[in-house]
């Protein structure tokens, strides 16, 4: 909490002078204390506005404080809840500054809290700040959880996800603009994203274990550029812009099943999976009827485990990129817009990685893998649109795009293996002067490059005022193209895309509008197994206001595509359907309502291997060697059905019992029912079937002096309908309270 308040006091400082200095140029004067401050304060030639919102929120939660944190990690505390400031000059007479604007939200605790700052000089220059910190504590146990079972001998279940993560990401945007109104303006701009925190990841040696990742990122961007107005309606601009990323994460070791070793200190860690059933790490080796005895020692020590492991792998990227575009309308029928954009990125991954345990399968008691890796982004984007007018009601738009990049890479390695000399008695306690030490140098040179144009041709047509349409073409290619340098191995992948587009909107009456779109992709060839070949979009729009205070909507988006490959048979879909409603009969009622559904499909044949044969999924399987699949591991074939519907509905209240009161109370729930096949009998089907409740009720009283004391509630409750799985339950609900006081004019 100490470390936090740190942070942000030089902003809440600048926040704070801010507000007082706009408060002593509002004092003094011969208006009375007892009487109403006015709505509108203007003092030195400024209309200003300020409000300072300050309060405590109460938590109190139940259940399962993992979850709650992924999906709202809200805590108990004071907090520093809204601060906004404006100053405008209306005579546009200002010494310094003709326009303030500063904005402020979530300072003290809040997981998301920002700045936002606009300074403006009228003709001199225009300045903007943007701060924001989000906080993400996430760890939905079931992410990378190998679902240990309980009959293992121990029994150690995973009750949190191995690829957890506490990270606070910090960016900061600023901004500035120089001569904005002159023939020729000048902008300079920087931007800054650093992600930290813990979290956690996995390695596979032998067995999978789990690593404490401290993560730590940081994208510093620099940019400036120029526009130049010279002509008419014609703006020529120019930017550069200068990108620097350091990846600074680290790996080593977490502790997890950690067991003795006999004779031996110290300890040795099995990894995640413990499925001893199924000799996962190893198998138990009579007489012993346990992994780990009752001591804690370890029974079989030819078992695959994790003395050490270590990675860095710190990243430097660089990569500058220049934009040239080209704004004009200044033929009477002719619109022509362009850009071109060239960017060649630098990067340099050097990486050191140590493992020091034991893998079963190669008797392999040490490894180090070192190395330089250098890989090179070239990329060219370039569009251009042009617009002529042909009537009065009908317009030619086409518009060409053009998007490649090339990436060389190489990286250089050395691994060194310590090896049992005697393979019959290869063992954790196998010392490293019993083993044979290898070397092996590889180097991997290749480059992976992809290019995609398109040519869109569209004719529209204005009818009136009241209806309107277009009619278009789209034409695209996609090439893939990898190649091996060492070895001249090619791999050639073209697809063409041929995508007819038909759109009109109506406007009837002016409470009245709709819109739709269509749009049909052909593809003659697809880069992946679920790759369509055939998709639709259809995307329908409608909005209706039978009285000024009466606003409805309604939204239909559907997409559908297939792949009919008899190998593949890909299917899929997603259709969403929306309605809004926001009634104000009165100024003191209100009413809104939105409900939105979103209904997801996908299937596929896939190949599979397994034996529980108690599993409908493998019962009921096919054979992919009989039907032509290449895959002698995974003999087993079946459709690989995913289905997710998802509800969400919300609704809200807003009266005014009294003239200073205001009231509020809603209710919003999303609820998820979907199924995919299940292959292991310990998965549970988690966040394809839950329900998450969230109501709510507030109220704000105006007390005078420009005081407004507030009071809210929310209310929380996430469910799962399957069962909970050898894992901890993920089930939770909080009861949240904030109270404030804000201070506004």
């Amino acid at each position: 909490m100490i470390a936090n308040w740190l942070r942000i006091q030089p902003i809440l400082m600048i926040v704070v002078l801010l507000n007082f200095s706009a408060r002593a140029q509002t004092a003094g004067g011969g208006t009375s204390q007892a009487q109403a401050a006015p709505e509108v304060v203007e003092r030195g030639g400024y209309v200003i506005h300020q409000s300072v919102e300050i309060g405590y929120r109460v938590s109190d939660q139940t259940g399962s404080e993992q979850m709650y944190n992924s999906l709202v990690d809200l805590r108990t505390g004071p907090r520093f809840l809204e601060q906004s400031l404006s100053m405008q000059s209306q005579a546009h007479d200002g010494l310094l500054f003709d326009n303030l604007f500063i904005n402020s939200f979530g300072w003290g605790g809040d997981p998301n809290n920002g700045l936002r700052a606009r300074v403006d000089k009228n003709q001199w220059y225009d300045f903007r700040a943007n701060f924001r910190r989000d906080q993400t504590d996430f760890d939905y146990d079931l992410l990378a959880n190998p679902l240990n079972p309980s009959t293992s001998s121990p029994s150690i279940p995973v009750t949190s996800s191995p690829h957890a993560f506490a990270t606070r990401r910090r960016m900061s945007d600023f901004d500035l603009t120089l001569l904005p109104q002159s023939k020729i303006d000048f902008r300079l701009g920087y931007s800054r994203n650093n992600v930290t925190g813990p979290s956690y990841s996995s390695v596979h040696e032998g067995t999978d274990a789990l690593l404490y990742q401290a993560w730590n990122t940081t994208l510093n961007s620099y940019r400036f550029g120029a526009d130049v107005k010279l002509l008419p309606r014609t703006v020529i601009s120019y930017d550069q812009f200068l990108d620097y990323y350091k990846g600074d994460t680290t790996w080593r070791l977490a502790p997890f099943a950690q067991a003795l070793l006999p004779g031996t200190p110290g300890t040795v860690e099995l990894g995640l999976p413990i499925d001893t059933a199924n000799n996962t790490p190893c198998a138990i080796v009579p007489p012993a009827t346990s992994l780990i005895d009752s001591t804690g020692t370890l029974t079989n020590t030819a078992c695959n485990a994790y003395f050490n492991y270590n990675r860095s792998n710190r990243i430097r990227t660089s990569t500058p990129t220049e934009r040239v575009s080209l704004h004009s309308s200044y033929f009477q029928r002719l619109e022509l817009s362009a850009s071109y954009a060239y960017s060649s990125g630098d990067m340099n991954a050097p990486l050191d990685e140590l493992f020091n345990g034991l893998i079963q399968r190669s008797s392999i008691r040490q490894e180090t893998v070192t190395g330089p890796g250098q890989a090179t982004r070239i990329s060219n984007v370039a569009d251009f649109s042009a617009t002529v007018h042909l009537s009065e009601h009908f317009r030619l738009v086409d518009t060409v795009r053009f998007w490649s990049y090339r990436i060389p890479e190489q990286f250089s390695s050395t691994e060194t293996d310590w090896t049992c000399t005697d393979t019959t008695t290869c063992s954790l306690l196998t010392p490293l002067s019993a083993t044979t030490q290898s070397v092996t140098n590889s180097a991997d040179q290749l480059s992976f490059n992809q290019s995609w144009k398109t040519n869109q041709a569209d004719l529209v047509w204005d009818a009136s005022k009241h209806f309107g349409g277009r009619i278009g073409f789209r034409y695209g290619d996609k090439v893939f193209h990898q190649l091996e340098f060492t070895t001249g191995d090619e791999n050639r992948i073209v697809v063409h895309e041929y995508t007819p587009l038909l759109a009109f909107w109506a406007r009837p009456t002016t409470s009245l509008r709709f819109n739709f779109d269509w749009e049909h992709t052909s593809s003659d060839n697809a880069i992946v197994r679920i790759g369509p070949r055939k998709a639709d979009r259809y995307r329908i729009q409608g909005n209706y206001t039978p009285k000024p205070w009466a606003v409805l909507g309604a939204s239909v988006n559907l997409w559908e595509a297939s792949n009919g490959n008899s190998l593949i048979d890909y299917r899929g879909h997603n259709r969403n359907y929306g309605l809004t409603a926001n009634l104000t009969p009165r100024e003191r009622f209100g009413f809104d309502f939105a409900y939105n559904y979103n209904d997801t499909m996908q299937s596929a044949f896939i190949c599979f291997n397994d034996s529980d044969t108690t599993l409908p999924v493998v019962a009921n399987a096919g054979s992919c060697t009989t039907n032509g699949y290449n895959d002698t591991k995974n003999p087993l074939l079946t459709d690989g059905l995913y289905t997710s519907g998802t509800h969400y509905g919300m609704a809200s209240v807003m009266f005014k019992p009294e003239t200073r009161v205001t009231a509020q109370v809603g209710y919003s729930i999303t609820s998820t029912d979907g199924q995919t096949p299940e292959f292991n009998s310990l998965q549970p089907l988690g966040s394809l079937q839950y329900n998450y409740h969230q109501p709510l009720a507030n109220i704000a009283i105006d007390i005078g002096h420009n005081l407004t004391a507030k009071g809210g509630w929310n209310y929380y409750q996430y469910g799962e309908g399957s069962f909970v799985g050898p894992t901890s339950p993920r089930y939770f609900h909080a009861n949240n309270a904030t109270f404030s006081l804000r201070w506004a004019f």
